[in-house]
């Protein structure tokens, strides 16, 4: 897919009720440690939402990353597999608590992401939650939006320009063939076309 050319217009922040985010935190109380993996990059805002809870957190900010990766891997290197390996470099013994994924499924085909969820697969355990919107709409920003949490049911959409790109769309049965391993434990249509899924390792 080839993206329109960028603007420099930047798209207002807008706050959003997040019905999948609280589903998510549901289980988040402050007598134990949780281990959250969020694919998106480092923002404060999330940084400080986490740290009145009891956490080891992991941020690696994927889309970017993978973009970089790719650009300077060799023909030979360019495996989904090495990719993985090169940046999400976590043990065997590693397990999440809780995933963000973000929008990030917007920006990888069916093909890239089922060997994304294999991986993200093997630091999971019953139990486990993954944030996922997922959008319908025929285009999207040319790069993943910022999501900054402001609360446990609110979040401050920042799209970093107008330029857009065709939206994927993937359809909810593909999804549901994609995360097999994970059960739906909520769905929500926003009205502004996005879908939140939070699903749960089984």
């Amino acid at each position: 897919m080839t993206p329109s050319a960028p603007r420099e217009t930047q798209a207002s922040p807008t706050v959003y009720r997040s019905l999948g985010l609280s589903v998510l935190l549901d289980p988040v109380r402050g007598d134990r440690t949780y281990s959250i993996l969020d694919l998106g990059p480092a923002l404060e805002a999330n940084v400080g939402f986490w740290s009145q809870f009891s956490c080891r957190l992991h941020i690696h900010n994927f889309y970017r990353n993978y973009r970089t990766w790719k650009a300077a891997a060799t023909p030979g290197e360019a495996s989904a597999e090495a990719a993985l390996t090169a940046l999400l470099p976590f043990r065997d013994e590693m397990v999440f608590d809780l995933i963000l994924a973000w929008d990030l499924f917007d920006y990888f085909d069916l093909r890239e992401l089922e060997p994304l969820v294999q991986r993200l697969s093997r630091w999971c355990r019953p139990g486990t939650r993954l944030l996922a919107l997922i959008s319908s709409l025929p285009n999207i920003p040319v790069s993943p939006t910022l999501f900054r949490i402001r609360n446990r049911d609110q979040i401050i959409y920042e799209i970093p320009t107008q330029a857009t790109r065709p939206c994927p769309r993937h359809e909810p049965r593909d999804i549901l063939r994609l995360m097999a391993r994970f059960t739906v434990r909520s769905s929500f249509l926003l009205r502004h076309g996005v879908r939140e899924y939070v699903f749960e390792f089984k």
